[in-house]
């Protein structure tokens, strides 16, 4: 047994920590309840009203040019106020962060972060994006001594409170201090401190065929404390110092933000976004800007995350849908169906870097082309396929791959012309990478996208989850979309699942013709327990990064299981299911499988048990909630679960071979808790040999 007696949650009297938030906490609320309501820029609308009159009537350049100053500095004036109006804070949650510090004078200054600023009567409430003495409270901790430039001045002391507090409708939920963590629960305030070390979860024996009772889960007598609402805490009061410099970094530059599974990459391109738009709204307009992830259900999170940042204006696409948005714009009259099933050659060939060389050539030497025309020329033409790979890759692709990816063009081409199709009469299609091609060809030939008939596409800063799997050529499209160069690419070569070409971020960035940008990487990984990301990197094997992560947190061993037979298997996962929820009703739980059909036979085999909320998930549509989603590996990128079980984890689904690492991969780090891996074939040869199999023969 992993846990014992000593280390269960400790119920006593209310801690002096607690008392002091629970006060401050009053305090705000009494303060923020009391604050006049009015904005007191009733005056300046008033004066700007007159100001527009005045323009209407007057004539003068000199006095024209006056009065419009004059409007834009009320105008400033008036936004900078409202920054601070107490109706803006919101008293059912007004701050996540309390920092305190003693200056080198002997001053004692107590500060708290939260979305808005608030500042009366005592009480100092600053926006976290906009307050540059927020820095403190991401770059130091408690005894910690400090230097920063603050608006200009020199700030030195040292810091004596930082604590990230969580206030849910107005009331103290937790409170995490460097020392200690507590969280209140039906019973009181509960000291969860060992549980933080211990990270939460997998404590007990886990599960193990040749024990009594199959466990997954917490087994010292009380019931994990989950968060049914995963938005809870406020992200912003996690961020570390690296991530804070990497978000607050020149919004005018391109910034990689590259680490391992669990580092915080989309954490800080989303705060990234915030913190841009907040700085200079004028510059980041929401409505201007764009997040993009490679995935529905990534895309859903993101949509929920981003007005929690205040952000809630900006859209959140995926590439497919993005990509064939902008084609039905700009090619109305293609058909809008796309082809089921695409070769994988031919999928290969369209994502591959030696398109970017090739169509740049192909649109020189036709110009004034009409790029839906060109498409069908180029794409049909054996000898331009052949002679560009020669060219720009050669051996990339064998003869027969060419003649395969040739014959396919033509024959889409053919229902397309024809109207139709032939024998199988298969309706005119596009495969789904040919909406980029499409449109990298009209940027090649007409100029930039357009937003509408009479103006440009300009986004004002693009956010790109997942951008290992993006091909050189979609970056390269949609680079060429942003106003300058503000970009935040977030990406792990070790996630990716796609066939892209993707050899380094330098090469890629090369390929595409960018000669400035920062590539800087996170090196601590925050999801996943020790032995979770030691297996992670294990399987990886040569095609793990130099310089492992760093892990803080410690949990149970992974568990390999292999069975005799699927039913037994199966078995034994349902009924150990049933009791993780018996003890845990808001565990949230992934049973991952390598392809689509297997998770549709995991799903029917345990829906036979009494599983409460069993989701079979088949085009993204994860709950996000408690409960047990069954999917296919690839669906589950970028997203997290309490408990992972990976299905078929045998040497058929997973052999020696570099996609089978990085999926595998993918499916392993998405587990914050516990992870089993069950196999009743020969299991994968990508398991090291410390990984030993329980109930082997």
């Amino acid at each position: 047994m992993a846990s014992s007696k000593s280390q269960r949650p400790k119920r006593s009297c209310v801690p002096g920590i607690i008392e002091q938030e629970q006060q401050l906490l009053a305090d705000v609320k009494r303060t923020i309840a009391s604050a006049p309501r009015s904005r007191n820029i009733s005056g300046y609308d008033g004066q700007l009203t007159r100001l527009r009159d005045e323009l209407i009537e007057q004539k003068l350049p000199d006095d024209r040019a006056r009065i419009l100053e004059q409007m834009d500095r009320l105008s400033k004036i008036s936004a900078a106020r409202s920054r601070y109006a107490p109706e803006q804070v919101d008293p059912a949650s007004p701050y996540f962060g309390h920092l305190a510090f003693v200056t080198l004078e002997g001053q004692e200054r107590e500060i708290l972060l939260g979305k808005q600023s608030f500042i009366t009567e005592g009480v100092r409430i600053v926006d976290w994006r906009n307050a540059p003495i927020s820095s403190i409270f991401y770059r130091y901790t408690e005894g910690d001594e400090f230097i920063e430039e603050i608006a200009g001045s020199r700030l030195a002391g040292r810091v004596t409170k930082r604590r990230a507090v969580t206030i849910v409708g107005g009331e103290l939920l937790r409170v995490a201090s460097p020392q200690r963590v507590y969280m209140k629960s039906s019973e009181g305030w509960r000291d969860i401190s060992y549980r933080s070390a211990k990270l939460e979860g997998g404590a007990g024996s886990a599960l193990r065929p040749d024990t009594a009772t199959p466990l997954l889960g917490a087994d010292d007598g009380t019931e994990r404390e989950h968060e049914p609402d995963k938005h809870l805490p406020e992200i912003a009061a996690l961020l570390d110092s690296r991530q804070f410099d990497l978000l607050t970094r020149d919004g005018e530059s391109l910034l990689v933000v590259t680490g391992g599974a669990g580092s915080g990459k989309t954490t800080v391109g989303l705060h990234r976004v915030a913190y841009l738009g907040f700085a200079d709204p004028e510059r980041f307009r929401p409505r201007r800007m764009l997040a993009l992830v490679f995935g529905s259900a990534l895309a859903r999170y993101i949509s929920r995350v981003l007005p929690a940042l205040g952000m809630g204006d900006v859209p959140v696409r995926t590439l497919r849908s993005w990509a064939v948005g902008q084609q039905h714009k700009h090619f109305p009259e293609l058909t809008r169906r796309l082809c089921p099933y695409t070769p994988a050659s031919v999928v290969r060939f369209k994502t591959n870097r030696v398109l970017v060389p090739m169509l740049e050539e192909a649109a020189a030497a036709a110009p004034g082309s009409e790029p839906a025309e060109l498409f069908d020329d180029l794409f049909t033409d054996r000898g331009w396929i052949r002679t560009g790979i020669s060219r720009h890759a050669p051996g990339s692709f064998t003869d027969e791959q060419i003649e395969e990816i040739h014959r396919w063009c033509t024959d889409q081409q053919f229902k397309r012309f024809d109207g139709g199709g032939r024998a199988d009469d298969e309706p005119p299609c596009y495969d789904e990478e040919d909406a980029m091609i499409l449109l990298r060809l009209y940027q090649l030939i007409e100029g930039r996208l357009r937003w509408s008939k009479r103006r440009k596409l300009s986004y004002d800063h693009l956010m790109i989850d997942e951008a290992q799997d993006f091909s050189p050529l979609e970056l390269l499209v949609l680079l060429q979309t942003v106003r300058g160069e503000s970009v935040t690419l977030a990406g792990d070569p070790a996630q990716r699942i796609t066939d892209n070409d993707f050899t380094s971020w330098s090469e890629l960035l090369r390929v595409i013709g960018l000669e400035r940008y920062h590539v800087s990487p996170l090196k601590v990984s925050y999801r996943s327990t020790k032995p979770i990301m030691e297996l992670a990197r294990a399987v990886l094997g040569p095609l793990a990064p130099v310089e492992p992560l760093q892990v803080p947190r410690d949990g149970e061993p992974v568990e390999l299981l292999r069975f005799g037979d699927k039913g037994a298997a199966m078995t034994f996962l349902g009924d150990a299911l049933c009791d993780l929820q018996r003890r845990e009703p808001a565990a949230s739980v992934a049973v991952m499988t390598q392809t689509g059909k297997q998770a549709r036979q995991a799903y029917q085999a345990l829906r036979r048990t009494e599983l409460e909320n069993l989701n079979l998930v088949s085009d993204q549509d994860f709950c996000f909630g408690p409960g047990v989603e069954v999917t296919d590996v690839a669906q589950t990128k970028g997203l997290e679960f309490d408990y992972v079980v990976v299905l078929n984890a045998d040497e058929e689904e997973y052999p020696a071979t570099s996609s089978a690492r990085h999926l595998l991969h993918v499916g392993i780090t998405r587990a914050i808790h516990q992870l089993w891996l069950v196999a009743w074939k020969r299991s994968s040869p990508l398991f090291p040999d410390w990984l030993s199999p329980r109930l082997e023969g």
